[in-house]
């Protein structure tokens, strides 16, 4: 008996359907395509040549030049050969903290250049929260200019004469930039006493810092003799304004879009959203991408109308969406867990949910499933997010579903703060 093997010669009637529909999509694409080079629409895709020239082009249209005039104020005296003051730097996220600051030392460095002043600047990535063995390992690869990462285990004393061996082959002025300081989170005062007390003794060249932060009170949480000896100015970022932001759209828009199917009035509508609500660049651009998508799947041309709706987008519950997309047992439980924790405030074990459950049941005419189908249940909301369970081990008698505890989330998703109010209006289908 043979078997006749296919090889992809003789498509079959599921994959040639397939087929049409990826060809129409395609077609249905390229016929309403408004973006020429994507690329622009997010700098993670950007080589770093491409993002540099991107930022010049920026600030060649006099954005942030207020945040660059303080700048200017408290760092010029390095054109001197002198060392400047501490700088720390608040501003919300997306306030352009980091490019601005970028930008303006490496005009700084080009200046010291053309004068024969040594003048380096280092740049440490700490937007994700580190340890202090993290923190100095950022510190030492910036310095080396590589990307291996020392392996762990090494001492925290080992690590810092790695970087004061780095900092000691360098010459006069050095300034590094510590992007989001407050995220050292383990032995964060110790990391905090080498950059301000030991380092600046341990090396020859003289030493600033630009310290960038979001949080406005970070200060306060340091040991005050870290304050004295750090002798910081602060600097504050505000947000982006309308006027800011449509000069940054137009940049995007004019790289990465046919601007004959853009609206200049669509532009000036995103602006004015993202000012409205926090000044923040990288949301303007999200919701330009948002907005060329809806134009892409539906007109073609991008206007106020896509961008209207680009922005409702934005402003979709996702918890919402997904308690109105449960089964119906799953909507019941649901419906008991947190009927059962608004009496309790606190917690609350399986067996009264499940009383309360019963009760939901009988009300919305609802087949009543048994306690252990119940506490399955319980363990899948958990897994979606809604509650938090936590299963009690009773030990040689194994895990007990009824020892289920229950507990309101502490850092809840978007939209669950109201999430009460919102179940005891959940439509329910009878079953």
């Amino acid at each position: 008996m043979s078997q006749k093997i296919s090889y992809g010669t003789e498509p079959s009637t599921s994959t040639t359907s397939t087929e049409s529909l990826i060809q129409e999509a395609f077609l249905h694409i390229e016929d309403k395509k408004i973006t020429l080079n994507p690329s622009y629409l997010d700098d993670e895709k950007l080589t770093e040549s491409e993002r540099v020239t991107v930022l010049k082009e920026i600030f060649q249209r006099n954005i942030r030049q207020q945040q660059l005039h303080r700048l200017a104020k408290y760092l010029s005296p390095v054109l001197a050969g002198d060392s400047p003051a501490n700088l720390l730097i608040y501003g919300p996220s997306g306030a352009g903290k980091s490019v601005t600051c970028l930008h303006f030392l490496n005009a700084l460095a080009s200046m010291c250049g053309a004068k024969q002043i040594q003048f380096q600047y280092y740049y440490v990535d700490l937007t994700t929260p580190k340890t202090c063995f993290g923190a100095l390992n950022e510190l030492a690869l910036s310095l080396d200019g590589t990307t291996k990462r020392y392996r762990k285990g090494i001492a925290l004393d080992q690590m810092q004469e790695t970087v004061i061996r780095a900092l000691t082959a360098r010459h006069n002025l050095v300034c590094i930039v510590m992007d989001e300081v407050d995220n050292v989170t383990s032995n964060s005062d110790l990391f905090y006493t080498f950059l301000a007390k030991t380092l600046p003794k341990r090396v020859p060249v003289r030493l600033f810092y630009l310290l960038l932060t979001n949080r406005i009170e970070w200060d306060k949480t340091l040991d005050p003799r870290i304050l004295s000896v750090l002798k910081k100015t602060d600097i504050i970022f505000e947000p982006y304004d309308a006027m800011d932001l449509i000069e940054i759209l137009n940049l995007r828009v004019e790289k990465a879009l046919d601007i004959r199917k853009v609206d200049p009035a669509s532009i000036r509508k995103i602006a004015a959203y993202a000012s409205r609500e926090n000044g923040d660049a990288r949301k303007a651009i999200e919701l330009l991408v948002k907005g060329v998508k809806i134009a892409e799947d539906s007109t073609g041309y991008l206007g106020v109308r896509e961008v209207d709706e680009a922005d409702s987008l934005l402003e979709i519950d996702k918890t919402e969406q997904l308690i109105q997309a449960l089964a119906p047992q799953q909507k019941c439980a649901l419906l008991a867990c947190y009927t059962g924790l608004h009496n309790s405030r606190e917690k609350l074990w399986t067996g009264p949910a499940y009383d309360i459950y019963r009760s939901i049941c009988d009300q919305r005419n609802v087949r009543t499933l048994t306690q252990r189908r119940f506490s399955d249940i319980v363990s899948f909301l958990d897994i979606y997010g809604l509650i938090n369970a936590r299963v009690i081990s009773k030990g040689r008698y194994g895990k007990n579903p009824g020892t289920v505890f229950l507990s309101s989330r502490k850092s809840r998703p978007k939209g669950l703060q109201d999430l009460r109010a919102k179940s005891l209006v959940i439509p329910f289908q009878k079953q």
